[in-house]
């Protein structure tokens, strides 16, 4: 196997964006574009920040652009996503759902820059931005998968009869 290749799987292994591969099979599969367009996406994001995790980590020593940039790319996202549901490119329901799941990310970001170099606060705030980001990231997978809840539920439906 080439090495490009077992860097590409070790990289979706430690990767958001290999758990959201299923839903977007799944929803190519019921032809549900809307929502393959917002788990594509969800996994172009989760991946994308995983190819620079590490070159974040080894450039910034100082530990203060790491967080710009991450609570950037959130907000990139969240106005991607708010764009393409009022335009119906993806759920709408999907859109406000995922930015009202992500919105805390840059919050969270900025108040872990804010500890670091500013307020040096008696707590570490390392505990609460390591446990609630994963949360969060784990329920924005789950809502790659709604659709396939939704078109499932609709179809165990019984015909409505005249």
């Amino acid at each position: 196997m080439p090495d490009w290749f077992e860097d590409f799987l070790l990289l979706l292994n430690n990767s958001s964006a290999a758990l959201i591969v299923p839903a977007i099979v799944v929803l190519a599969i019921i032809k549900d574009v809307r929502g393959i367009r917002f788990a594509l996406l969800t996994a172009g994001f989760f991946l994308y920040g995983a190819l620079i995790h590490e070159w974040i980590f080894s450039w910034d020593t100082q530990k203060f652009w790491r967080y710009v940039i991450w609570a950037g790319n959130d907000i990139t996202w969240m106005a991607i996503i708010a764009y393409w549901g009022v335009r119906g490119k993806v759920h709408l329901w999907q859109s406000i759902m995922g930015q009202l799941i992500v919105v805390a990310v840059p919050f969270l970001q900025m108040w872990r820059l804010a500890d670091r170099h500013l307020w040096d606060l008696s707590y570490n705030s390392a505990y609460l931005f390591k446990t609630i980001i994963p949360v969060i990231n784990i329920a924005t997978i789950v809502l790659c998968y709604l659709p396939i809840v939704y078109w499932l539920k609709a179809r165990a439906k019984p015909p409505v009869a005249n």
